[in-house]
């Protein structure tokens, strides 16, 4: 993790043109002259390595911190949603074992493009890209949040937080455009800052602990759910760590992506899974679990109601003690924005990457496919993502519960995509062994089906969240209008120099 970041050594547009084909196993002679032209015109650049790795897998989730994973808490208790948080641990740290080998294996920005193309059918490259888009929805209203809670903690205002999340998409959307080496060093410099605010509020939070708040005497779990209020807590403790597998789709834009992304993502896996207990252990310790999901508001006829909280962190804070002060509270509240900002930043990151393959490939529009012609950088699709992202930021004005259905929507489909990932990764092992000469997973026999079994369970416990109708509406919308663009005009325009389809037309022996 020690390596210079600072230091400009992206190869020449050809050397890079190379190694994709090579990644794609191909030949460079082998290439036809338009799929060079293609891909001189499309190439990204290769300047990541293990710390910007690292970054950008705690960055893009680090905001599963500072909120999201609180919602967990009403009626299930801070007992319920460890042993929630535990289960969820353990399936990301398998998860990314086994996303390594395919990130490694297919190093395209197309990521799920890649392996469902290869594969099973095109059709899977939809699957990744939902969870990516809504991922950054959820954490742009919570920036808002954030924003709106710090000028006004009494009474949070609408428009100050619609304001605060169009700035946050604008600015973002600026630092992508800019450079992919340049966001880089902003994401590594906002993730220190976010591990820097989670370490402040456990030491501030430290000094109001409560182990009965923690661990309460009589019933550890709800009387009247017991169990099953750690299957309700469960979709909501995913918050803590999903969407990590946008770091997958930085892989062509990687350095030696075989000893990077696994190094990578794998401290970036053990460094969030300590996040998760300590800010567990102490925000459940310095404030009643209930008071951290929900608070009490005045409704639009000044009457009394309950409202999901998207700041619990600042709220524990600002009813501890030692943590009234204005600069603490403030303080903390600035330096807490870069945790959200890092993971907006690292899912735009993802959705964008996501639409320029789709685009770049033909499955989409090919203006998404297109990239800046100095920077490289995929402008179109960061625009795309960005207006998606400001248009249910704009509908949260008439939907108080956006971000709990923006954080479901994110988790279910990023479920959905783990199961449909370990049966790539099956019988990609199976019909193209030479792919995984490079890198092999820990116990990579039984890994995958762990993955498997684990993201099912969790699953099917969505069946009986609140809002779990409204969830899977949304979702199984959105896929049919993907798929539908795929089916009766994507299919017919697809682009065979993407480095996808390279790699697919490598699998059936086809040579040019």
């Amino acid at each position: 993790m020690g390596e210079e970041i600072g230091r400009d050594d992206a190869a020449p547009l050809q050397a890079v043109v190379n190694e994709v084909v090579a990644e794609a196993h191909l030949r460079p002679e082998e290439l036809r002259p338009e799929d060079r032209t293609f891909l001189e015109q499309h190439a990204l650049k290769k300047p990541l390595r293990v710390l910007d790795i690292w970054a950008l897998g705690v960055g893009v989730v680090v905001a599963g911190a500072y909120f999201g994973w609180n919602l967990g808490l009403k009626d299930n208790g801070p007992v319920a949603m460890l042993i929630a948080s535990l289960i969820v641990c353990l399936l990301y740290l398998t998860w990314v074992l086994a996303l390594a080998e395919l990130s490694v294996a297919m190093p395209f920005a197309g990521g799920p493009l890649a392996y469902g193309r290869r594969a099973v059918n095109p059709l899977l490259g939809f699957v990744m890209i939902l969870g990516c888009l809504f991922a950054a929805i959820g954490t742009a209203l919570a920036v808002g949040g954030y924003v709106a809670y710090l000028i006004d903690p009494d009474n949070p205002n609408q428009a100050v937080k619609l304001v605060a999340c169009l700035v946050t998409v604008a600015v973002f959307f600026a630092f992508h455009a800019w450079g992919v080496k340049e966001q880089s060093w902003a994401m590594v410099l906002m993730t220190y800052g976010a591990l820097a605010g989670l370490v402040l509020f456990w030491v501030v939070a430290a000094t109001h602990f409560s182990w009965e708040r923690v661990w309460p005497t009589g019933h550890l779990l709800p009387e009247k759910k017991g169990w099953r209020a750690v299957l309700d807590a469960v979709p909501f403790a995913l918050w803590w760590l999903v969407m990590i597998e946008t770091v997958a789709l930085s892989a062509e834009e990687t350095h030696e992506p075989h000893r990077t992304l696994p190094r990578g993502l794998t401290w970036a896996q053990l460094t969030l899974i300590g996040l998760v207990v300590l800010t567990w252990l102490f925000a459940c310790g310095a404030m009643d679990a209930q008071d951290l999901a929900v608070t009490q508001v005045l409704d639009e006829n000044g009457e009394p109601t309950t409202k999901d909280v998207d700041y619990p962190l600042l709220k524990a804070l600002a009813a501890i003690p030692a943590g009234k002060s204005p600069l603490l509270f403030y303080g903390f509240g600035i330096i807490a924005l870069c945790g959200l900002i890092a993971s907006y930043h690292g899912m735009l990151y993802g959705a964008s990457r996501q639409l320029f393959a789709l685009g770049r490939a033909g499955y989409l529009p090919r203006i998404l496919g297109d990239v800046h012609k100095t920077r490289r950088t995929p402008l179109a699709a960061l625009t795309a993502a960005s207006l998606i992202v400001v248009g249910f930021v704009v509908a949260n004005l008439f939907f108080a519960d956006a971000v709990a259905i923006a954080v479901l929507v994110s988790t279910l489909t990023a479920l959905i995509w783990y199961v449909l990932a370990m049966i790539c990764l099956y019988l990609l092992r199976r019909s193209s062994p030479e792919l995984f000469r490079n890198y092999r997973a820990p116990v990579y026999k039984i890994l995958p089906a762990f993955v498997i079994v684990l993201s099912l369970f969790a699953g099917l416990v969505y069946i009986g969240i609140d809002h779990a109708g409204v969830v899977m509406t949304v979702a199984g919308g959105l896929y049919a209008a993907g798929l539908g663009y795929y089916v009766f005009v994507g299919r017919h325009r697809l682009e065979a120099a993407a480095p996808e389809e390279l790699a697919a037309r490598a699998a059936m022996g086809y040579r040019k």
